[in-house]
């Protein structure tokens, strides 16, 4: 990945602090998308008990649904050419997670999910492959780039938010998990809460690359 992206390979290497402010356009882009959906929306998708991705599923939502996570993508991507790019120590592992993250916001956007209790579609299982994937591999390259950046004064606070954003992702699972199999009154309970548990899970993750692109912007600063 690094022979394709280094500064040699693509003649002028971008700049980190450019990279730095589109990944922040993009992902205030989301943020600012996704709030018009809960507005607009309200009356049609439950934000406690329902995902976002079910906002695609009403008539109007599904192309600003799409512009929502495709500026979530679009937002990862410039942080990952930004890592690639900078000085900071970066190593292999974590820029590959991060791209797994970029993929799977990529094909969550383009791929539609299912209806609830729906025939299941080839589009619906791509697009709920690729959140789980997603979710799981940015906390993991964020928990990956703390460990790599120690002394960097952007360190604690992505090593907190990767932590946060993993154990909220793990009950997101088990609300996931209730409800696509309600065996008692306590899964049933759990799987009321499932819109709120991947908002939270949405909200942090989000956060998680704003640190991540701050990072960038001070490129090798030190504590």
């Amino acid at each position: 990945m690094h022979a394709f992206l280094s500064p040699r390979a693509a003649g002028v290497p971008p700049d980190p602090k450019r990279l730095t402010s589109a990944a922040h356009t993009a992902l205030a882009g989301s943020v600012a998308l996704a709030a018009l959906l809960h507005l607009g929306w309200a009356e049609q998708v439950d934000p406690v008990g329902q995902t976002l991705s079910d906002y695609a599923l009403h008539d109007g939502a599904a192309a600003l649904f799409t512009a929502c996570v495709g500026s979530a993508a679009a937002g990862s991507a410039a942080v990952l050419a930004g890592l690639l790019h900078s000085r900071l120590p970066v190593g292999t592992v974590a820029p590959a997670a991060l791209g797994v993250a970029c993929a799977g916001l990529a094909l969550c956007a383009v791929c539609r999910t299912d209806p609830a209790g729906g025939v299941e579609s080839l589009s619906g299982l791509v697009h709920r492959h690729a959140a789980g994937a997603s979710l799981a591999a940015l906390p993991a390259a964020g928990l990956l780039l703390a460990g790599r950046l120690r002394g960097h004064r952007r360190a604690a606070r992505i090593r907190t938010l990767s932590w946060a954003s993993s154990a909220s992702a793990l009950l997101f699972l088990g609300t996931h998990v209730s409800a696509t199999r309600p065996a008692d009154p306590a899964a049933v309970r759990a799987a009321r809460l499932l819109g709120l548990a991947e908002r939270v899970t949405l909200g942090l993750e989000i956060a998680l690359l704003f640190a991540l692109a701050d990072a960038l912007r001070g490129g090798q600063d030190r504590r």
